[in-house]
């Protein structure tokens, strides 16, 4: 699956996201600054407890198959949540029973290009700020 790219155009005129699930094309509005802020808030805590995951080993091997289900299972659904969350005028129990996991991990990428914009600016300005 080709990822959609959003033109400047697109990105400056807050252009709704367009997503394909289930081969349908769907709008997302984004959300806007008091709503996306909450929004950022629950993916960095979702990202914030890979290390404790990603760190055990097969020598506590109940630790280990823990945190395989975890990545492997608990994870995905949790930014399905997330995806929902943040996409919430579309109606997941039709869209959960036609999409793919690999159109929703493509939506959802749309998505947090959308969310995280200031992140992007940082650096540029950094490395303005830097010559």
């Amino acid at each position: 699956m080709t990822e959609q790219k959003r033109t400047e155009e697109q990105v400056v005129a807050s252009a709704n996201i367009i997503a394909v699930l289930g081969g349908k094309e769907y709008e997302i509005k984004p959300l806007v600054i008091r709503d996306s802020r909450a929004w950022r808030a629950d993916v960095i805590g979702l990202i914030a407890k890979l290390p404790g995951e990603i760190n055990k080993t097969t020598d506590d091997p109940t630790a280990f198959e823990e945190a395989f289900k975890h990545l492997l299972v608990a994870m995905p659904d949790r930014v399905i949540d997330l995806f929902f969350a943040y996409a919430k005028d579309l109606d997941r129990d039709e869209i959960e029973s036609v999409a793919t996991d690999v159109e929703l991990a493509a939506a959802f990428e749309q998505i947090v290009e959308v969310a995280f914009p200031l992140t992007q600016s940082l650096p540029k300005t950094m490395g303005r700020l830097s010559q």
